[in-house]
C-alpha cells in the first residue's frame, strides 16, 4: 500500500500506525476481505473481493456489504487526521446505491471533505472493478465524530 500526497496535515505523528493498528482489529473487514489499498492524510482506499458469501439472493453485492466498506474507508480517512488518544464513530451516513453490486472487486474511497476538531464530514466512492475498469457503483456523505478514547485506541 501506498500513501500519497495530501492537502490535509494529520495532527498525530503516528497517524498511519494507528490507523493500519485499528485496521488490523476489525473482524468484519476480516470476514469481508476487505484489505487497505491506499493510505494518506485525509484519504483512504479499501478494496473487498468479490465473493459468494457477501451476495444477496439476486447475485449482487449486498448493499450492506458496499456499505461496510465505504463507511469504514470514510471513518478511516477522519481517523487519519484526528490527535493521538482518539478514536472515531460514524454519527451518521447516507448511501446513495447507483448500481448493482457486480465486479471483481469493491473499491471503497474515504475522503475528508471538513476536518472540524469534534465533527468530520467525509465523502465516500464505491466502485465496481471488473477487468480493471472502474465503475462508480455507491456515494456516501458520512458525519464522523472524534472521540477521547485512550481505551479504545493504543
Amino acid at each position: 500500500m501506498a500513501a500519497h500526497r495530501s492537502a490535509h496535515q494529520p495532527r498525530d505523528p503516528d497517524w498511519e500506525l494507528r490507523g493500519r493498528a485499528s485496521f488490523a482489529r476489525q473482524p468484519l473487514m476480516q470476514t469481508l476481505g476487505v484489505t487497505l489499498e491506499a493510505l494518506a492524510p485525509g484519504e483512504v482506499t479499501m478494496a473487498m473481493p468479490f465473493a459468494p458469501h457477501i451476495l444477496q439472493q439476486h447475485g449482487f453485492v449486498h448493499a450492506g456489504a458496499l456499505t461496510a466498506l465505504v463507511d469504514n474507508a470514510c471513518g478511516f480517512a477522519a481517523m487519519s487526521l484526528m490527535p493521538k488518544g482518539t478514536g472515531v464513530l460514524t454519527v451518521e451516513f447516507k448511501m446513495n446505491l447507483m448500481s448493482p453490486g457486480k465486479g471483481d472487486r469493491f473499491l471503497g474511497v474515504g475522503k475528508v471533505i471538513r476536518p472540524g476538531k469534534t465533527i468530520m464530514v467525509t465523502l465516500g466512492e464505491c466502485f465496481a472493478e471488473t477487468k480493471g475498469e472502474r465503475k462508480l457503483v455507491a456515494l456516501m456523505t458520512a458525519t464522523m465524530m472524534v472521540v477521547d478514547s485512550p481505551g479504545i485506541v493504543d
